[in-house]
């Protein structure tokens, strides 16, 4: 399996999943020349994605599905208009592509918000941004995956800080905002395992984060509980530059 992440944050969101040849795109927020810019630069032809999962309605994540016609469209029933058999329930299991998707609730502002992990019969990658917290039983479904891409929008003391409006902040904070970085490591550190290749640090704020304090973080808290992480490479999504993961030589032998 190997992912592409094309932008990750506030301005726009778009990420890429291969395998075998086929692929998956979760989200597209940013714009169709922007989009076919970042398929050329990895040669992946337009027309060959044909399943776009979609995380909310957020026009960061939503703005761009224009570009797809309706029937390569997955969400959930509040999202946005979908085929019936379109519709992606939480804690079910759908068949797509060739990859086998579990659809996970997620808390935020935003009806019939998911999330997603993903399996080829190989790897599994676990997705999961813009979420104030994560429910206890979605934890189980996280656990022991080789690739996360998880939200970790802002430092506390920044975003306390920033000079935004207090009912932002308050949103941003709440159960149905984001994940804060200190958040976002103590979930990692529950979840990973052995089997964990990889973690990208997803949806920063641009405005109450910096990368070196997200990974900041997630190193303090998994030292101070003794979760080994030596065996992991972590590494911060952009807003503005391509992040590429996962396992190359596999998918060159299967491309």
């Amino acid at each position: 399996m190997r992912y592409y992440i094309f932008e990750s944050g506030s301005k726009g969101n778009s990420t890429l999943i291969a395998s075998k040849g086929k692929y998956l795109l979760i989200d597209d927020g940013i714009s169709i020349r922007k989009f076919k810019g970042y398929l050329s630069r990895i040669n992946v032809d337009f027309a060959s994605i044909n399943v776009v999962l979609v995380t909310h309605s957020h026009s960061d994540h939503t703005k761009g599905l224009d570009a797809f016609e309706q029937r390569c469209i997955y969400a959930s029933k509040s999202t946005t208009t979908v085929l019936d058999d379109h519709v992606l329930v939480p804690y079910r299991k759908y068949e797509l592509n060739g990859f086998i998707i579990t659809v996970v609730p997620t808390s935020h502002d935003a009806v019939g918000s998911i999330g997603f992990i993903i399996e080829d019969g190989n790897e599994k990658l676990v997705y999961i941004t813009d979420t104030g917290y994560i429910y206890e039983r979605v934890l189980s479904y996280l656990k022991d995956a080789d690739y996360y891409i998880f939200e970790s929008n802002h430092d506390v003391r920044m975003q306390l800080t920033s000079g935004r409006p207090q009912y932002l902040i308050d949103r941003i904070m709440g159960d149905y905002g984001h994940l804060s970085n200190e958040d976002a490591s103590l979930y990692l550190s529950e979840i990973i395992s052995l089997r964990t290749k990889e973690i990208v640090l997803a949806h920063l704020s641009e405005e109450a984060n910096t990368p070196e304090k997200a990974l900041e973080a997630f190193k303090k808290i998994t030292s101070k509980r003794k979760v080994d992480v030596s065996h992991i490479s972590i590494r911060c999504a952009s807003q503005h530059e391509m992040v590429t993961g996962g396992n190359l030589q596999q998918e060159m032998i299967n491309g």
